[in-house]
């Protein structure tokens, strides 16, 4: 299935939001994925480069149904295409989940998460575009499994360059602190980038505490940038933090 983008931004679909604010020739089409044993229905944002470019990065949005926030935000696919629309002279693939995966997130379960994802990159790659540089980015507890996903996977099973991570939550932060407090973080890991990001109404101590701990361990590998959004809560940080994180992994 494909949703064209007009260039007012009304799709031809009225019920599909994916595309708006995009521009002409920009689309949507949808794919099925096998995840967690079951087909899985994913979604893929191609702006109007692609149809003369095969070498598009890609940017896989992770959006679980928030479990710990009471507000569940229904734009975040917007918010990143948003985003990449605001770096002059660049575009991108967006992709993820069709929908909200009613998905409570466990630290047990973590594989389970990150398998969902990596066999999205791998069908984005066989059908969509020869460029390996993928970006992963999300908020709250899928923050946290983004975060954790950086500092447990391996060169050779880390999919992704960049993170870009806005308020990941309690539990994902704390096993994260551990393997970086305990020098258990892969050894081989090479040319990765982490945007960093919270709002006022995370944990501001335990936020600096992992941000001082990744800064102290200075990775050779790792360029990193950490933002604090003193002036905004959770349920409103994320346009700006896609936004800001987008510019950061993406700069030259």
């Amino acid at each position: 299935m494909v949703v064209s983008c007009s260039s007012d931004g009304n799709d031809d679909d009225p019920t599909d939001d994916d595309c708006s604010g995009c521009p002409s020739g920009a689309r949507t089409e949808y794919f099925t994925i096998t995840a967690r044993g079951t087909p899985t229905k994913a979604k893929i944002h191609l702006p109007p480069a692609y149809d003369t470019d095969d070498n598009l990065p890609a940017i896989f949005l992770i959006d679980f149904k928030e479990q710990h926030w009471p507000t569940i935000a229904t734009d975040e696919f917007d918010k990143v295409i948003a985003g990449v629309l605001g770096i002059p002279d660049f575009e991108a693939l967006v992709v993820s989940l069709d929908g909200t995966a009613d998905i409570d997130d466990q630290i047990a379960d973590f594989e389970e998460y990150f398998e969902i994802y990596k066999n999205m990159a791998a069908y984005v790659d066989e059908y969509y575009t020869n460029n390996e540089h993928r970006t992963f980015i999300g908020r709250g507890s899928e923050a946290g499994i983004i975060l954790f996903s950086l500092f447990t996977k391996d060169q050779e099973s880390s999919i992704f360059s960049n993170y870009i991570v806005t308020d990941p939550n309690g539990p994902w932060n704390q096993r994260t602190f551990q393997k970086i407090n305990n020098n258990s973080v892969p050894n081989n890991l090479i040319g990765k980038k982490l945007h960093f990001s919270f709002s006022t109404t995370n944990d501001r101590d335990q936020c600096l505490t992992i941000i001082n701990a990744i800064e102290e361990a200075d990775y050779p590998w790792l360029e990193f940038e950490a933002i604090e959004y003193a002036d905004i809560d959770f349920d409103n940080a994320y346009p700006r933090a896609f936004a800001d994180g987008l510019k950061f992994v993406f700069s030259d």
